[in-house]
């Protein structure tokens, strides 16, 4: 992992220098600690109104104490007394990202700078043992620069346990609510569970959630159909598991009758409801994702990166340790993984395609973490968004999953997630237009702090 002499070259992250440890849903926390008290101004700006997908030239944008205080043409605006000034003529301002589904495990020093440089100004950490967050949580405190983080603790699950040591494996009601309750005393903003975590239980960690106002995310269980899912209030459905099961014909037979106890049988009932898509059933399933505000996060770089033979040429900004084992774990890939892994990514386009199409709103998540291979933190996003496309959504639909979405499923709408006045200035400057093409989120240049980087940056964006 080489070092990065400077962000600044990269990304224009106004919130950087000061970031709440657990509270991108509690505005009181945001920047509490920011020593940024100089105004700083952005000016001959274009910027991109992700609510209407809005082209704004030649704006100027004044930013106070972390916070958008003004926006207006740039003939109009009259620029305070040493005010910090960046010249953004012909350059495109948009709102810091979101990666909605990370692992920082323990590789946060890496994944910070990475992420950021990427433009990713805020994470929703999907999992991780409890000592880890105390690690980036001390180091926050202690001044490292880091996106706005929210995280679930530990993973709730069933089933045999093995040594992942984000994963919390229950066998009795009692300990699933107790698991809820020491993630909520950890400051967890959601509680996430897994694949294989029997029903009766998945019922008692939303009862127990739901006391301490915390949703419920993560993999369906196979053991729990998705529409009772929506009625019990799961919030967020990640990398589409279950989705072609609740939206087929035969859903009945597989779930009397499919060995789903691992993930290969449950990615082989999956491909064989893909088969019998009713689009009645999932037309009903769809309207009430929309009234009960259930997201998906598709997480389609996931599997896109699985089924890689070779190892990605940016995996050079993760350290060679890490490159090595991706590298030894593509060589030992059976061929009926392999065979598996194409199926599965030759489907969920056709997912995300019918769920944008039926006006459901989704999140972009990555599932980025060291353990699966050629996932890069802040990288991938921009991946994400491209497959995002590929599979029907428009740009700016695109760019919504990263931004204003993320903004909505906090109930934040108000205070993030678009570039306007009295927002927070998580804010992104791009040499390029991404609603005329989606890679051009990957053109990031200008920043702060430095708005001219003094060198090169050994870490650039995802491009």
């Amino acid at each position: 992992m080489r070092k990065t002499k400077s962000l600044g070259k990269w990304i224009l992250v106004v919130m950087a220098l000061s970031v709440a440890l657990t509270g991108c849903t509690d505005s009181d926390n945001d920047n509490k600690e920011s020593s940024n008290k100089q105004t700083l101004v952005i000016e001959h700006a274009t910027v991109v109104d992700v609510r209407s997908g809005k082209l704004v030239s030649d704006q100027t944008i004044t930013i106070a104490d972390n916070r958008i205080s003004h926006i207006g043409s740039s003939g109009d605006v009259k620029i305070p007394k040493d005010a910090q000034v960046k010249d953004a003529k012909g350059q495109y301002v948009i709102p810091g990202l979101w990666d909605m589904h990370v692992h920082l495990e323990d590789n946060y020093k890496e994944a910070f700078p990475l992420l950021l440089a990427n433009g990713v100004t805020g994470i929703r950490e999907m999992g991780a043992a409890l000592p880890r967050i105390d690690e980036w949580n001390k180091s926050i405190q202690a001044g490292m620069t880091a996106p706005h983080l929210v995280y679930a603790g530990m993973t709730l699950n069933g089933g045999p346990a093995d040594d992942a040591p984000h994963m919390r494996y229950l066998k009795t009601e009692e300990e699933a609510r107790e698991a809820v309750r020491i993630n909520a005393e950890k400051g967890a903003s959601h509680i996430k569970v897994y694949s294989w975590l029997p029903r009766p239980l998945f019922l008692a960690v939303v009862d127990e959630a739901k006391k301490y106002g915390l949703p419920v995310v993560g993999h369906l269980p196979v053991e729990v159909r998705a529409e009772e899912a929506v009625q019990l209030g799961f919030k967020s459905i990640e990398h589409m598991h279950g989705l072609f099961i609740a939206t087929s014909s035969i859903e009945d037979d597989i779930f009397k009758n499919a060995d789903m106890s691992d993930l290969a049988g449950y990615s082989v009932a999956e491909i064989e409801a893909s088969q019998h898509y009713d689009a009645q059933k999932a037309d009903k399933l769809f309207r009430e994702f929309k009234e009960k505000e259930v997201w998906p996060v598709p997480t389609l770089v996931t599997y896109f990166n699985m089924g890689k033979t070779e190892i990605d040429p940016r995996s050079k900004y993760v350290p060679t340790a890490v490159q090595e084992r991706w590298a030894e774990t593509i060589r030992a890939v059976p061929p009926e993984q392999t065979e598996l892994v194409a199926t599965i990514n030759s489907l969920n386009p056709g997912m995300v395609k019918k769920l944008n199409d039926a006006g459901v709103p989704m999140l972009a998540g990555t599932d980025s973490g060291y353990e699966l291979t050629n996932l890069i933190y802040g990288v991938s996003l921009h991946d994400e968004l491209e497959l995002l496309v590929k599979s029907g959504l428009t740009p700016l639909q695109a760019l919504q999953t990263a931004t204003l979405n993320p903004a909505k499923y906090f109930g934040r709408e108000e205070e993030t997630g678009s570039v306007e006045e009295g927002m927070q200035a998580d804010l992104v400057l791009l040499d390029k237009n991404p609603l005329e093409d989606i890679r051009n989120t990957t053109s990031i240049s200008g920043g702060y702090p430095g708005w001219e980087a003094d060198g090169e940056a050994d870490v650039g964006p995802g491009g």
